[in-house]
């Protein structure tokens, strides 16, 4: 399949008049002006000046679109909302190790869903300090980690288990922290009111990853004498150039000023969009139940809040939006703000030498959009599922979800 006459965005250039190859479910060759000769039969599609980019990959999202990422019709109902905004791989995302669900996740890791592809799965929560638990379950957190209480999970699922996020200053974490590495699973800090000396050993021990950076943090420290300042998790990652992060860009779980700040020390390399989304991302206005009971009330353009209290139960953002925010809040290039939607958590979880940049040799997970960022295609591993227009016509690359 040849995909012509578009702008292309590769990790090093953001050019016109852009042409791209597919053999299989690889991108096998591309290039800039002329377009080279079809072969017999090769299905052709024209994308009338459209930007071509690497699909989005969202390595922190608990559902989408109606969607939860906790049972088998969400995760597949996810998968089918992510490919019609762009997204090509996600990493589903709980507060939990059961087996029943990480065996699901393993499910559609090996067997993929129609639409975006499974990438494992990111377990959120589950050893955190109870003081920053944020937006997660109380009864589900386990606020210590006695070694070998994971050695038969990991022993089953050290493949599927792409990140855990924790909390280093529980009794066990250092210890928790190098058991995940020793089974090839990122260890991220997240919901923690670490200090700065817990911190270090945390780092010595191999954790590499900073969960939503800016929210659901504390100062680990007795409150500061007036006038004094101490360092809080953020400030920490930030400072630690090994830890890459990741930061919810919808304009109101952080502040612009801070997201600026983030990309200023962190560096672009070290930063992914993520949306930390819940099932209700992409679903109309309204209150809507969560899977512990609890009512929340979300807007497409808001947070997702509690209907209780009026807490911060989650986002509604989505990955395209991601990257328009980014654009206009970060004050970033396009091929930037592409950049932390893509290769960076690609990176993030071990997956950039498949997907995550348009090169030959690599997954045709793509993504083409308009200026205003508006998704138009979505292509997953050399096969267009979402295709409003129908720019490409039947044939056996084209099978686009509902």
């Amino acid at each position: 399949m040849l995909f012509r006459n578009c702008r292309l965005i590769t990790p090093w250039e953001d050019r016109a008049n852009g042409w791209l190859r597919i053999h299989g479910d690889e991108i096998a060759a591309l290039g800039h002006f002329q377009a080279p000769d079809t072969h017999p039969g090769e299905t052709v599609v024209d994308l009338d000046g459209l930007i071509l980019a690497p699909g989005f990959v969202d390595i922190h999202c608990h559902g989408a679109g109606g969607g939860k990422a906790s049972d088998e019709q969400g995760i597949a109902t996810m998968a089918r909302f992510k490919a019609r905004r762009g997204g090509t791989a996600f990493v589903p995302t709980r507060q939990s190790v059961e087996p029943e669900w990480l065996g699901l996740v393993e499910h559609f890791r090996q067997e993929p869903p129609h639409g975006a592809l499974v990438l494992g799965a990111h377990v959120e929560g589950v050893y955190v300090n109870p003081v920053c638990i944020g937006g997660l379950s109380l009864e589900r957190s386990r606020s210590a980690y006695k070694e070998g209480e994971l050695d038969d999970v990991l022993a089953r699922f050290r493949d599927t288990i792409a990140l855990m996020t924790l909390s280093p200053e529980i009794p066990g974490g250092p210890e928790l922290i190098r058991t995940l590495v020793a089974n090839d699973v990122v260890a991220s800090v997240g919901h923690s009111c670490v200090t700065w000396e817990e911190f270090q050993a945390a780092v010595s021990a191999g954790l590499s990853h900073a969960t939503h950076l800016f929210n659901a943090t504390r100062y680990g420290y007795p409150p500061p004498e007036r006038g004094l300042s101490r360092a809080r998790l953020d400030e920490m990652v930030m400072l630690t150039d090994d830890l890459t992060s990741e930061v919810i860009c919808d304009g109101a779980h952080v502040h612009p000023i801070m997201l600026r700040l983030a990309l200023k020390a962190k560096g672009l390399t070290r930063i992914s969009l993520i949306t930390d989304a819940t099932f209700t991302a992409g679903l109309p206005e309204g209150r809507y139940a969560r899977d512990d009971g609890e009512e929340v009330y979300a807007r497409p353009d808001d947070v997702c809040r509690s209907v209780k209290d009026n807490r911060v139960l989650g986002s509604n953002l989505t990955m395209d939006r991601a990257v328009r925010n980014a654009v206009r809040l970060m004050g970033v290039e396009l091929r930037q703000a592409v950049q932390m939607a893509t290769i960076n958590p690609a990176r993030v979880t071990g997956m950039s030498s498949r997907m995550g940049s348009l090169e030959v040799g690599k997954e045709a997970n793509l993504v083409a959009f308009d200026e205003r960022l508006t998704v138009r295609l979505t292509c997953v591993r050399g096969v267009v599922v979402f295709d409003p227009e129908d720019r490409c016509p039947p044939c056996v690359h084209r099978r686009v979800v509902d």
